[in-house]
């Protein structure tokens, strides 16, 4: 599999990045069963078979870092290993001091097994508490060699503005982006190509959405109907209180659905193919359940310009509706 670099660096990654939060040492979620950790290493040994090279983990993903560091012992020279900081158990937990930061970069270290990480992500711009204070001390870990660059997520463009202005420098930003969910296309892909700042493309399938093995509301399982694309009276899960788009969500697929067919191009191959034809989008985040997933995932495909337009042009009306929002959970926007 081909390398891109990331954020004008020299830190080169296979486009396709291994998401890691069903990395969960067995223990289910609302989103994930259990996944065993024997399963997990058939995962990654998949990854690296097929040419894939980077994986993301976070703080906030239960079992995935201790989980992706057993995977990774005796090879984590051959891995770029993302991970993010910042979890919030309750509502009113503060955000991240300098002493925080070091504090998790200490557990991180020794759940991933490793004296480094590639790349240390800002999970939510709410756990920085002071801007000048994290640049500084991102800045000294780096010199420490503890952290080789870092990066933020889910950083809309006013965010991008005060670390910038902070002196901040990330590679990348990760963000919530898909055929379904292109609020980043209006701020945050301008901003983050304006700094030389890549984008890591996360749910890139809309949790199974884009597989195409969800014809209908009543298909979707309850977990998955959390966010804004959904009503919140479809679960009572959901935690936004908005209105939803279903009608749109499910008339984009259908469009979506024939546009492929004719094509002759799966449904999930056409949007991480679609993702990464787009400008500055250097990855997408895929997860998986099992190693065969990982083989299907990893397919890309080169689509024609006259393909990529259809499939633009079919989600406009999803893309206007649910306009600016980049935060797909939560009420307020998290991200600004």
């Amino acid at each position: 599999m081909a390398r891109v670099k990331l954020g004008g660096t020299d830190l080169e990654v296979s486009p396709i990045c291994l998401g890691t939060w069903q990395f969960n040492m067995g223990k289910t979620t609302i989103n994930w069963d259990g996944q065993s950790l024997e399963t997990s290493k058939a995962i990654v040994d998949k990854c690296f078979e097929q040419g894939i090279n980077f994986f993301d983990t976070a703080e906030a993903y239960p079992g995935s870092e201790e989980a992706l560091g057993a995977c990774l012992e005796g090879r984590r020279r051959d891995a770029v290993i993302a991970t993010k900081y910042g979890f919030r158990e309750g509502p009113n937990t503060p955000p991240y001091s300098a002493e925080d930061i070091q504090n998790t970069i200490d557990k991180a270290l020794r759940k991933l097994r490793t004296d480094y990480i590639d790349i240390m992500q800002i999970h939510f711009p709410a756990f920085i508490k002071d801007y000048n204070e994290t640049v500084a001390e991102l800045n000294r870990q780096i010199s420490l060699g503890r952290l080789k660059h870092y990066a933020v997520s889910n950083f809309g463009p006013k965010n991008m503005k005060q670390f910038t202005e902070a002196g901040g420098r990330p590679i990348s930003n990760q963000m919530g982006y898909n055929l379904l969910w292109r609020s980043a296309e209006y701020g945050v892909l301008p901003v983050c190509k304006e700094n030389n700042v890549s984008i890591l493309a996360y749910s890139p399938l809309q949790q199974g959405l884009l597989t195409g093995k969800y014809a209908t509301l009543n298909d979707v399982p309850e977990g998955r109907r959390r966010g804004k694309l959904f009503s919140r009276d479809s679960t009572q899960l959901s935690r936004h209180g908005q209105d939803g788009a279903e009608k749109e969500v499910f008339e984009a697929l259908q469009r979506i659905r024939v546009i492929c067919d004719k094509a002759g191009v799966p449904m999930a191959k056409a949007a991480l193919s679609w993702l990464l034809q787009q400008d500055n989008v250097s990855v997408v985040i895929v997860g998986a359940s099992n190693p065969q997933q990982v083989v299907e995932n990893s397919n890309i495909v080169k689509l024609s310009d006259d393909v990529v337009k259809q499939l633009s042009d079919a989600t406009e009306e999803l893309k206007a509706k649910v306009g600016e929002t980049l935060d797909a959970w939560a009420h307020p926007d998290r991200c600004e």
